[in-house]
């Protein structure tokens, strides 16, 4: 579970930085500083791609751990279980 939130909290401030370079490369267009605008939208591509590995991670990490946990509750349940096989029909007679 920390793991997780390490995870969202990383995807958090991508999302923070991607929206300040798409700030500041719009700000370089209008000034006309065509160099800086280049190199916040390169910054702005990079980012984007950080947080596609992250979202995917966190997605992954999500389903272990539902996965994870449904695996415990079965565990459980098999160990605790008072299941006893019932003879097939054709052994009965």
């Amino acid at each position: 579970m920390h793991t997780l939130n390490h995870l969202e909290e990383a995807l958090w401030q991508k999302e923070q930085a991607l929206i300040g370079y798409i700030r500041y490369m719009r700000e370089a267009q209008d000034s006309q500083n065509e160099d800086m605008a280049a190199l916040f939208a390169d910054l702005a591509k990079a980012e984007e791609k950080h947080i596609a590995v992250i979202r995917d991670q966190v997605g992954k990490y999500s389903e272990y751990q539902h996965l994870n946990t449904y695996q415990q509750v079965n565990q459980h349940n098999s160990q605790s279980s008072t299941y006893e096989p019932v003879a097939h029909p054709t052994e009965l007679s």
